[in-house]
């Protein structure tokens, strides 16, 4: 099983998620209750939603990466990563969902990378997953805010002034990730700050490439500074 792991976590960074699944999967079955593996599982379909058409496969990809980080969570309710392995999967959910339902589950999106952060200080991408939760919830449509205060109450406060701490303390923690890079870049754009975007647009293209994200990331980010440091 170790082995399978191994090589998946491998996979991963090599061909993708898919093959990458296989292998989980395959560790699945050798022990179905060992929450480290559906975690990884639940990665990878979430994953393979975020590039899969049409909508309807898409949203049952993210509904099926939903069903593997709760039952990771419930199995190992002290995991971090099952926790923000459940904000991310919830998240995800939110661009097949309706008005009402983004808001729930940009709640418990909040609360969950709140909770693995509380679980494990040091990871990175708990700080990110806040960052994006704070950058998406201040831009949000404002007919979508607009329910959420009159029908909910609103939502948690949020800002693009907290997004950028957020992936400050991310890319800290991990300097060589571009995705920290270059969301830190978008957030100074919303907020004016060009000088600034630039700098992480740069390092954007600085940083080696691991993944087709970070592909797409060093192409907008030439796209950026070609215009002057505006996405």
């Amino acid at each position: 099983m170790v082995a399978l792991v191994q090589h998946g976590d491998e996979q991963e960074g090599r061909a993708g998620p898919q093959a990458a699944l296989a292998d989980f999967l395959q560790a699945e079955a050798l022990e179905p209750n060992n929450a480290a593996v559906l975690v990884r599982i639940a990665k990878e379909y979430s994953d393979l939603a975020g590039g899969t058409n049409p909508r309807q496969e898409a949203e049952r990809l993210g509904e099926t990466a939903l069903a593997y980080a709760k039952r990771a969570v419930s199995l190992d309710p002290g995991c971090a990563k099952a926790h923000l392995c459940l904000a991310v999967c919830y998240g995800k959910l939110t661009d097949f969902a309706d008005n009402r339902t983004k808001i729930e589950y940009a709640k418990v999106t909040r609360d969950e990378a709140l909770k693995s952060l509380s679980l494990d200080p040091s990871d990175d991408y708990a700080y990110h997953v806040l960052g994006r939760w704070n950058y998406g919830v201040a831009n949000l449509n404002p007919v979508v805010k607009l329910i959420a205060r009159l029908s909910y109450g609103g939502l948690p406060e949020a800002s693009n002034e907290e997004a950028v701490k957020y992936f400050k303390k991310a890319a800290e923690l991990a300097p060589q990730r571009i995705i920290h890079h270059n969301e830190l870049a978008r957030t100074y754009v919303a907020l004016g700050r060009n000088e600034l975007a630039r700098k992480e647009w740069q390092a954007v293209l600085d940083l080696p490439a691991i993944n087709k994200e970070d592909e797409a990331a060093k192409r907008a980010a030439r796209e950026a500074l070609r215009a002057g440091g505006k996405q």
